[in-house]
This record gives structure tokens, C-alpha cells and sequence, in this order.
């Protein structure tokens, strides 16, 4: 099958086409891994296009809007350069541009994270969480693992010593704002490599949210996004009851939380000491019998 009356579009006409399969800044993955592999004429169009490139290289200076009309050359003049060097092309400039975001995300994700774990001085805040996102942004891979497995938004579910009120104004910020993703888990050593679960422990958003009985982001979740509820998570999670017992091992959300529930009333809970966890598993519950018709 020819690809000709596709690759004879305009660059603006193709680009925004490749807005529907991709974000901006993984486009050129998209472009690389996807398209240029089709066929001989999608891999000379691939590589050869240099006005492609140079529209794809305007997008990762955007100001977080998602507009596609930078003009090329004021993302090319922001890169300086020595003139004594060789100019570079549009898709090596791509490129560069790409590890610096991918850089610039994964120290976000590392202030994120201490902020997760750290009762003084800087616990997770709403107003911190935006101004890490800030500082390091305007435009970040935001559902990108840093080098220990993380994301954003698990790392913000995972936050110790805050109230549950602040973790759902992080997590409705992530996802509403920037477009975090609750089906992409954590992972333990997975970096910038693509996730092998067979490899890895995962441990998605909605797994934490209901082990640690925080019914409020669980019933978000369900509610504002696809998220899965049959997959499964890896972690251990202490109980409330008794902080020295912890439960661990491979369950879905529904099958930690009840996990935790039947652990908890063997360390003494009443039920009227569970009704966070409760709630928990009632929406799990009516979810699960949703997804089934």
C-alpha cells in the first residue's frame, strides 16, 4: 500500500495529523519507530524532510498551549551555537531538544518524589507541586518514570505526612492541567526504557489509592479517567493498626484494599475504625460490576 497521497500533505496538515497519535515532543518517535519502517518512500520522506523537522522542532518550544503555529525559525534561534561549528539540521536540533526535556522531567520527578517523602521542611503541596512543574517547565514528559520508577502522579499518591485533601488537588492538577496519565505505573529500574512487565514490578496510581484507604482519589479516578481497575500492582503497605505488620505482594486495587481490610481487623479495627477502606472497596466493587455489562 502506497503512502504517497500521505506524504504529500503539507508539513502543517501532516503535523497536526500526528497531534492525534501523539504528544508534540514524541512525535519524532512516532515518525522513527512507526512511520519510517512502512516502507522505502516513508523512510526517505522521514529523513529527508527538513521543513517536518523544523515544524516538529517549534512544538517543543511552545509555551504549554499545544499550538502548532511557531514559526521554525524562532525554535531554531533559540539553540545558540558557535559559528565556527557545523550548523545542525532540524532533526538533530529535535533531538537535543528531547533530552533536554527528558533531563529537565527527570529532576522534577526527583523534587517531586523528596517532597513525597519528607515530613519537614518541604512536605507535597499544591502550591510547591505547581511551582516544581514551573520552574522546570513549560513543557515536560509528564508521564515519564524517572531513573528509581516513579511518575508524577504515583509519586504524589505515595506522599507521606500530608492530608488526603492535598494529594487529590495534586492528582486533579496532573491529570486535568497537564495530562498525567493514571493508567502509566510506577516501576523499579525501568529509567527511559520502554516498561517489560514481565521484568518489572508495577504499581499503578489506583492500587495505592485504595491500599492506603483514600477513597476520595479513588472514586476520582474511576470517575475522570480510564484507568484500569483489573490491573494488577506490586508493593507493600503498612497498616494502620499496627505500623510494624505490613501487607505485600501482586493484587488489583479492589484485592489490596480488602487485603488491608481483613489485616487490619485481625490487629484489632472495628468496622466503624474502616470506613475510608470500606468506601474504598464499595467503589471498586461498583465499578467492576459496571465494567462487566
Amino acid at each position: 500500500m502506497s503512502l504517497h497521497p500521505l506524504l504529500n500533505l503539507s508539513d502543517d496538515a501532516f503535523y497536526n495529523i500526528l497531534l492525534f497519535l501523539e504528544e508534540h515532543t514524541y512525535m519524532s518517535r512516532v515518525l522513527c519507530k512507526q512511520i519510517a519502517p512502512l516502507c522505502s518512500e516513508s523512510r526517505n520522506y522521514v529523513g529527508n524532510d527538513s521543513s517536518l523537522w523544523e515544524t516538529i522542532l517549534g512544538g517543543y518550544y511552545l509555551n504549554g498551549s499545544g499550538s502548532s503555529t511557531v514559526k521554525a525559525y524562532r525554535a531554531r534561534t533559540q539553540r545558540r551555537s558557535s559559528k565556527r561549528l557545523r550548523r545542525t539540521t532540524a532533526r538533530e536540533d529535535v533531538i537535543h531538544a528531547h533530552f533536554v526535556i527528558r533531563d529537565s522531567t527527570e529532576m522534577a520527578l526527583q523534587e517531586v518524589a523528596d517532597m513525597a517523602i519528607s515530613k519537614i521542611p518541604k512536605p507535597l503541596s499544591l502550591a510547591r507541586l505547581r511551582g516544581v512543574l514551573t520552574n522546570y517547565g513549560p513543557i515536560l514528559h509528564i508521564n515519564q518514570r524517572s531513573a528509581h520508577g516513579g511518575t508524577f502522579l504515583v509519586d504524589c499518591c505515595r506522599a507521606r505526612c500530608v492530608k488526603e485533601s492535598v494529594i487529590l488537588v495534586c492528582v486533579k492538577e496532573l491529570i486535568v492541567k497537564y495530562g498525567a496519565s493514571p493508567d502509566v505505573p510506577a516501576t523499579e529500574g525501568a529509567s527511559y526504557k520502554h516498561l517489560k512487565k514481565k521484568n518489572h514490578n508495577t504499581l499503578p496510581p489506583l492500587v495505592i489509592a485504595a491500599s492506603r484507604g483514600m477513597h476520595t482519589i479513588v472514586k476520582y479516578l474511576l470517575k475522570n479517567s480510564s484507568v484500569s481497575i483489573t490491573e494488577k500492582g506490586t508493593s507493600r503497605f503498612r497498616l494502620f493498626m499496627n505500623p510494624k505488620k505490613s501487607i505485600c505482594g501482586t493484587y488489583t486495587p479492589l484485592e489490596f484494599a480488602e487485603k488491608m481490610k481483613e489485616a487490619e481487623i485481625e490487629n484489632g479495627a472495628t468496622e466503624c475504625q474502616l470506613p475510608s477502606l470500606n468506601a474504598c472497596i464499595k467503589l471498586l466493587k461498583d465499578a467492576s460490576e459496571i465494567s462487566i455489562f
